[in-house]
């Protein structure tokens, strides 16, 4: 197993500057370090340009983490801005998508294309058939820290987790049952892989598992004394295009959220191999049908003549 970037600490990052919001400001800077280039790459490829979500009610946010130049991981999350309400789709990294202008090819591989996260962001609108507004994306450099500042996460391990790789230096062994893990093992314990039957899902649902016990963690009152230590923390290894008033509003927005509004979802689908390549092939009926359960979960509804993609987007 490959040194992996872990998207799954950055799904409730904002929820940290809502302690401090006045004073947050140096550290939201630097969410956005890149902007320049996303903005060039934006000014180039017009038609990769992010709709600008002030004007939506739901507004959609690319969490990416990113492996050798590729995207390891990427979980798309929904968020109702008036009722509070968020569904996350946890994407295959393997999954079989159409780039534009580069054709067939697995989603994780959009954004090491020389158009990088507005064509990942692009690529993976296409495939819900949503605008995605936000991306925030992981580097996995200070995720331990992170973990550690915060005292660790408390998670119920449903099986005992085992992988020696000397050749990475790499080793898991993480036993079964309820405890709380520390960086390494927490990052550890979304990293692996190897030993569940249905290999990327079974990461995914011990990702969504460990989401909800971060989330549950880091909005403890408990964690006050701590913001400006995680906030810099994170300010280190996290980029988004969102401005830092943007970054604000919507850490105002989370701080009550509730975890039971949080609602996990996987795209459907299946691992087949195709010209002996390996990919994750969505099924695209049960694609329609997951996004109508998301949108009645969020509270979207249609009006006589108007559609549905006006109103819920």
């Amino acid at each position: 197993m490959k040194k992996r970037y872990v998207l799954i600490f950055l799904i409730s990052f904002i929820a940290f500057t809502f302690i401090i919001v006045s004073g947050a400001y140096y550290y939201l800077g630097k969410f956005n370090s890149d902007k320049e280039l996303f903005d060039e790459i934006v000014r180039i490829n017009p038609e990769l340009k992010p709709p600008d979500a002030e004007n939506y009610n739901i507004v959609n946010v690319l969490f990416m983490g990113i492996d050798e130049a590729r995207s390891d991981s990427m979980i798309l999350a929904r968020y109702n801005k008036e009722d509070d309400i968020v569904a996350m789709i946890s994407i295959p990294r393997d999954t079989r998508v159409e780039i534009a202008n580069y054709g067939y090819d697995k989603i994780n591989s959009a954004v090491a294309r020389k158009e990088g996260i507005p064509l990942a962001m692009d690529t993976v609108s296409k495939l819900l058939d949503i605008p995605v507004h936000y991306y925030v994306e992981l580097d996995f450099k200070g995720m331990e820290k992170i973990i550690d500042i915060v005292g660790g996460v408390e998670l119920d391990v449903p099986q005992d987790m085992y992988y020696p790789d000397p050749t990475q230096n790499l080793y898991i062994n993480i036993k079964k049952g309820k405890q709380i893990l520390d960086g390494k093992n927490s990052v550890d314990f979304v990293r692996y892989r190897s030993g569940y039957p249905d290999q990327d899902l079974g990461r995914i649902r011990a990702q969504q598992n460990f989401i909800k016990a971060f989330i549950k963690k880091i909005t403890s009152p408990k964690i006050l004394p701590k913001a400006f230590n995680v906030l810099s923390a994170i300010s280190q290894c996290v980029r988004t295009n969102m401005e830092e008033k943007e970054i604000a509003y919507y850490s105002i927005k989370l701080k009550d959220l509730n975890s039971d509004n949080i609602k996990m979802y996987t795209l459907p689908g299946e691992a087949l191999y195709i010209n002996r390549i390996s990919y994750y092939v969505y099924d695209e009926q049960k694609l329609r049908e997951m996004n109508n359960e998301i949108e009645e979960e969020l509270g979207i509804q249609k009006s006589a003549g108007e559609s549905l993609q006006n109103i819920a987007n």
